[in-house]
């Protein structure tokens, strides 16, 4: 592939500009962003766009492509790209392979950025859209907000059925380590924090959590996975059987838990988390690993949902 010739010294940036980053030619991520946009992007280096950064300069969109082992230079260029993009109100686009879910997850610590998991050609055309769709005004709309919840579900929708049109042609193996059905994946040998919170009586067993999930993917062995993609609830009851265990998950486990693709998966986290569902661990042991807990009233609240089901005599799936 060639280079595009740009100068990161030149004084003025196209209307519409987006600053694709990688340390390795990307065909792909390159002709996505040029149909996007309808110009090519400006190409650099880890180290060039962290200069780039440092000039102070600005675009509509800046992507950045992490290798399947990333150095330290372009971890720590993230971490500036998510914190700059914040205080200039700049997308920040983070692709990644499946390896580094945890790494795209901990550097990223204003939880502004957009991140991508070993996506298809349909994710990354969805989600480049949608971000510069949804970024196109400095004003807050609140209708706005609601349409871009709306086109981001529609993003999901088309890009499952897209994957799932493709399996019926396809005999390729599912990607290694996100088996649909490796929620037994061990846990840390550590323990997390425990629960302190007034579940009463009735509360429910972290084995009885468990159960719900086996049944959940018990449906899968007879019918198509993908009519049943409910990942925000898969994640809560992983999440709360965690606390009931006084374990903590990682990212990569909770997007095995959610049963959907990790990209999908990371936009629910990131939502949950917006919403003060899901609350963000810091490993003590390992910097460059975030966990996952759930807040202490989505526990109260899932706490209480069982006991009403069990009220009731229920059956929770």
């Amino acid at each position: 592939m060639a280079w595009p010739n740009h100068s990161i010294a030149e004084d003025r940036l196209p209307s519409l500009t987006s600053i694709f980053v990688s340390d390795a030619p990307n065909d792909d991520a390159v002709n996505v962003l040029s149909a996007v946009l309808g110009s090519s992007p400006r190409c650099m280096s880890s180290v060039e766009a962290d200069g780039w950064i440092g000039e102070g300069r600005t675009a509509d969109l800046m992507q950045i492509e992490l290798p399947h082992w990333p150095n330290s230079d372009i971890e720590v260029l993230v971490q500036r790209a998510d914190a700059y993009g914040a205080r200039i109100n700049m997308p920040v686009l983070v692709v990644g392979p499946i390896e580094t879910l945890d790494l795209m997850v901990s550097t990223a610590n204003n939880m502004t950025s957009h991140w991508l998991c070993a996506p298809s050609t349909e994710d990354r055309l969805a989600e480049t859209a949608l971000i510069l769709a949804s970024t196109g005004s400095a004003f807050h709309d609140v209708a706005g907000d609601i349409d871009s919840l709306r086109l981001r579900r529609l993003a999901d929708e088309v890009s499952r059925i897209a994957r799932a049109l493709s399996s019926l042609s396809s005999t390729e193996r599912p990607l290694e380590g996100f088996a649909q059905n490796a929620l037994a994946e061990a846990r840390p040998s550590f323990r997390g924090e425990p629960v302190e919170l007034s579940l009463g009586g009735t509360a429910p067993t972290a084995e009885e959590v468990r159960q719900v999930l086996r049944l959940r993917r018990l449906r899968e062995r007879h019918f198509d996975p993908a009519l049943f993609a409910d990942p925000a609830w898969d994640m809560l009851l992983d999440l709360m059987a965690a606390r009931l265990e006084e374990t903590q998950v990682a990212v990569s486990s909770l997007c095995i838990a959610a049963s959907v693709p990790p990209t999908t998966a990371l936009r629910w986290i990131k939502t949950m988390t917006d919403h003060r569902i899901f609350e963000r661990c810091a490993d003590p042991d390992d910097g460059r690993r975030i966990f996952i807990r759930l807040s202490d009233s989505a526990m109260n609240g899932m706490a209480r949902y069982f006991e009403s089901a069990k009220k009731i005599g229920g059956l929770m799936i």
